[in-house]
């Protein structure tokens, strides 16, 4: 037993963290966003243990407490959202690949990058393997899994892109399965386009991220790995991170480009972890890399 999540969260444990305005979080895009958050002003930045170095995925659990999994070892880590302490490591395998991590009610599936899925169950109580799973996918790299609320499904975001001609490197897809289907069955739920996503970029006055090739021309430089998937709660748009490039990709449920924000190396320098709290906050994650790994929250501004 490790005890409810109120008790994790409570008084008495050392923060590990400074606050808002202790690193810099100037990103580089210069357009203004078309999302709800001011991204170089995050309302809270929280250094974390160093046993987070490689935090890779995050997921929220109620409104004062974020879980995450780190690359090296199965075990679910519990934040709190008022020290950035970790209030407890919950381990269901040895050491491991993870690379995602998101909550279904009072489960978490955790996600190893060849696609094994563990789902865990009693969360708050006593969180324990249930079972697990493979997805059948083409791709060999995954790192993302977020829930669709809305479509009560498990979102999957591949890294690496699908061997074949010219079409499929031009493809970024995104799949899901039904949590209560128990045969995992994987659909696509989008396929993006990067010329398509480079056109509505143009259209829109959003900076794209640019190469200059030895010849003196400027190319795109845009490459949207996916390291990470979520769901706005209000806004029912994808917000996909790319820790590959420092981009966050949103669109609609159509693939409509909404925005794409370059993050900046400040504050972000190896953003893997994304997710969103029921007011709609939007917390990101970085990677040590070389530093102290971060997590950052942003507060949800709605239009007026």
């Amino acid at each position: 037993m490790w005890g409810t999540l109120a008790d994790l969260c409570g008084v008495g444990l050392l923060p590990l963290v400074l606050i808002s305005g202790c690193l810099s979080a100037q990103a580089p895009s210069k357009h203004p966003t078309r999302i709800p958050y001011d991204l170089s002003a995050p309302t809270k930045v929280f250094e974390l243990s160093s046993e987070l170095t490689e935090i890779c995925a995050l997921t929220d659990i109620d409104s004062i407490t974020v879980a995450c999994v780190q690359d090296e070892q199965a075990t679910v880590h519990f934040i709190s959202l008022r020290t950035g302490a970790i209030t407890a490591s919950v381990p269901f395998d040895g050491p491991a690949d993870m690379e995602g991590l998101t909550r279904v009610g009072d489960a978490l599936y955790a996600l190893l990058s060849d696609g094994l899925i563990y789902h865990l169950t009693g969360l708050g109580k006593e969180l324990t393997l249930r079972d697990t799973f493979r997805l059948d996918v083409p791709n060999t790299e995954i790192e993302g899994l977020g829930y669709d609320e809305s479509t009560a499904r498990i979102l999957i975001s591949p890294k690496d892109l699908i061997k074949g001609p010219n079409e499929a490197k031009d493809a970024r897809l995104l799949y899901a399965i039904d949590p209560t289907d128990p045969t995992h069955k994987v659909e696509t739920v989008l396929t993006l386009s990067m010329d398509a996503l480079a056109t509505q970029a143009a259209q829109q006055k959003i900076e794209l991220p640019t190469r200059t090739t030895d010849d003196g021309r400027v190319r795109s430089a845009l490459k949207l790995r996916y390291s990470s998937v979520a769901v706005h709660p209000m806004g029912d748009h994808f917000y996909l991170l790319s820790a590959t490039d420092r981009t966050l990709l949103v669109v609609d449920r159509t693939g409509t480009l909404i925005d794409l924000v370059l993050l900046g190396p400040e504050l972000l320098p190896k953003p893997e972890g994304i997710t969103f709290l029921a007011n709609g906050d939007l917390l990101l994650s970085s990677e040590g890399k070389g530093r102290t790994p971060v997590l950052v929250r942003y507060q949800y501004q709605p239009a007026r």
